[in-house]
């Protein structure tokens, strides 16, 4: 019965722990030299990071009937944020260039970065453990990652000089790197769904396989997190500036998407749906096109956002066994 109640502990503290662990391998690479031979292997997991969010979406894809992954008003409602949040952010950075001052300009740098990175190919995975609506979910983050595609070679020569500034070059190159996560486990998904049923009905009894490897992803991510704040030369009261504008963001995205998701009684699903952020195309895209330094700010968005969401866990297996205790079944969107 103890090790029962462990297990549900750490179940529901599963986030708190992936966060932890990355913080702790950070700790054990940087300051004991005996792991120097095992560097490689941290690489390599590092470098796998691709494969792994193809896995988390392939087994979401797989989990949802594709019909049901119909447009809902909501999914507008965020598109319009996306797209308009982001414009503003590029609008002030295009109009007062001269006038801002370089620690001002990195903020925004990082604003921008944070609200037109698309939905996370792991948040089906927490929409469906939080209760909400995985094909609804699923539906907005491929709208969402067709949102970063379009808009970010439309927005960005605005702002950096490293960019192209030929449209279909740089649609291509951020589509290069959203097409093998997103749409090749669609694909996959249905080839499956229409040829091996019988493989889809295996694969959907391993229901909570996305979920794992979601938490070495976010164990890997922080790691290389904690790395990268080491590594850097800004000032601790700037580092403190650059975590605060994640923390606001990060708290502003989740809020706008419950509130739009309310009307609809989609509440979970579209929270997580505007506010759970590709963070690792997210820093790509700011350390490609804008600055590592304004990289910080979407850095510091996937430690806030898994912290909501370990927070949400906690609520969620609180109003589960409540609901159980009076003999109701856990509430579902």
């Amino acid at each position: 019965m103890q090790l029962e109640s462990i297990k549900n502990k750490l179940k529901t503290n599963s986030l708190f722990v992936s966060i932890l662990i990355g913080f702790t391998g950070f700790l054990v690479f940087r300051y004991i030299p005996q792991t120097e031979p095992l560097r490689p292997v941290a690489s390599f997991l590092v470098d796998s990071l691709p494969v792994s969010l193809f896995i988390i979406l392939f087994f979401s894809f797989c989990k949802i009937e594709i019909k049901e992954m119909i447009p809902r008003r909501w999914h507008l409602s965020l598109a319009a944020v996306q797209i308009l949040s982001t414009g503003f952010f590029v609008a002030l950075l295009y109009y007062l260039k001269n006038d801002l001052s370089q620690e001002i300009k990195l903020l925004l740098e990082g604003t921008v970065i944070c609200t037109i990175a698309p939905t996370a190919a792991s948040a089906a995975v927490m929409t469906g453990k939080l209760g909400g609506n995985e094909s609804s979910q699923t539906s907005y983050t491929i709208i969402s990652n067709i949102i970063a595609a379009v808009f970010i070679p439309l927005y960005f020569p605005l702002i950096c000089t490293t960019i192209s500034g030929i449209f279909l070059d740089d649609f291509l190159l951020i589509l290069g790197k959203i097409f093998p996560v997103l749409v090749l486990p669609l694909i996959f998904s249905i080839v499956i769904r229409i040829f091996f049923p019988k493989l889809l009905k295996l694969i959907n009894r391993a229901k909570d396989v996305g979920f794992y490897f979601w938490l070495i992803t976010l164990a890997i991510q922080s790691a290389r997190i904690f790395e990268s704040i080491a590594n850097s030369t800004t000032g601790v009261f700037f580092m403190c500036m650059l975590f605060l504008i994640g923390f606001i963001i990060t708290l502003l995205q989740f809020a706008i998407g419950k509130y739009f998701g309310q009307k609809e009684k989609q509440r979970i699903s579209a929270g997580q749906g505007l506010g759970q952020k590709n963070t690792v195309f997210a820093i790509w895209i700011a350390i490609m096109f804008l600055s590592p330094v304004s990289a910080i700010v979407p850095s510091s968005y996937l430690l806030w956002q898994n912290l909501v969401n370990a927070v949400q866990m906690r609520i969620r297996a609180k109003d589960i066994k409540e609901r159980r205790e009076k003999g109701l079944e856990p509430y579902q969107e």
